[in-house]
């Protein structure tokens, strides 16, 4: 069994492959159940061996507030049994860890939420002066669009168009037309549209960048949700590494403590007019 090769690959039952002879060692001291071994394979040089894991690592891409009931529910089951309790508090610092995130997800969330509601009303607000704006100048023009002062502020693109950009070329606009009227500031046009497009854009380019700094907190916050979660990933294994050295031979009392990492299914329950929803 020279350069004999050892690894996990994928499959459901145990049983081998080519000479009997070759397994024997390997088998005599491996569990045939199910509940322990998947696939078991092997070739006079190459073996392959799949051990069938109790435990469920948790989605990178998971919501992070049910991670924080599974670190909170595998901290208990541990603590609930005196020979696992020293198991214990990597669980809860876990669960402490989860719980902070959580509440930074909210808060982040939230800022975002409110960021975003801020600029709708400042863009809002920003559209209605565009188009005052152009109004006036046609007004000072003549009714035409072809000649000065229109021309000045409009020539490619019509107050129509402008208040439908992204807010980014809305706020570089308001800038352009704000630096045109500084180069006579005494007109009685820049008197009275300096102030108003000023205040306009600049309210939406303070709340352009507010959302812009809530979008990369909860980018932030994405990262560290996904590099926590590998770390729980990473302490599932090696748990369950734990307990099998803790209970061998005992695949459902192993079981037991990670149930938690499974994936849930609903079943509602109708009784009457009425409906409830427990889970398994």
């Amino acid at each position: 069994m020279e350069n004999m090769e050892v690894k996990k690959t994928p499959g459901r039952r145990l049983h081998a492959q080519d000479d009997p002879a070759t397994v024997e060692p390997i088998v005599k001291d491996f569990d045939r159940d199910d509940d322990d071994a998947r696939h078991f394979s092997c070739r006079a040089r190459s073996l392959s061996v799949t051990f069938h894991s109790m435990a469920t690592h948790v989605r990178e891409d998971r919501d992070i507030n049910p991670v924080a009931d599974v670190c909170a529910a595998i901290a208990d089951a541990l603590d609930s049994d005196p020979e696992t309790q020293q198991l214990a508090p990597t669980w809860e610092a876990l669960t402490a860890k989860a719980d902070a995130l959580v509440a930074a997800r909210r808060t982040a969330d939230r800022n975002l939420a409110r960021a975003r509601a801020r600029l709708q009303v400042a863009d809002a607000k920003w559209d209605p002066e565009v188009g005052a704006f152009g109004r006036a100048l046609v007004d000072q023009s003549g009714g035409k669009r072809d000649r000065p002062p229109y021309t000045r502020f409009f020539k490619t693109v019509t107050p129509s168009d402008a208040q439908t950009f992204g807010t980014d070329r809305e706020v570089q606009h308001g800038k352009d037309w704000i630096a045109e009227l500084a180069r006579d500031p005494n007109e009685p046009l820049a008197k009275e549209w300096t102030p108003r497009l000023s205040a306009a854009t600049e309210n939406l380019d303070t709340c352009s960048k507010n959302r812009g700094s809530a979008l990369q907190a909860v980018a932030l916050q994405d990262t560290a949700e996904e590099l926590f979660i590998g770390d729980v990933n990473r302490e599932i294994d090696i748990l369950e590494g734990e307990l099998l050295k803790l209970f061998p031979g005992q695949p459902k009392r192993v079981a037991a403590f990670l149930e938690a990492t499974k994936p849930r299914t609903s079943r509602r329950k109708r009784s009457g007019g009425g409906s409830g929803g427990d889970e398994d």
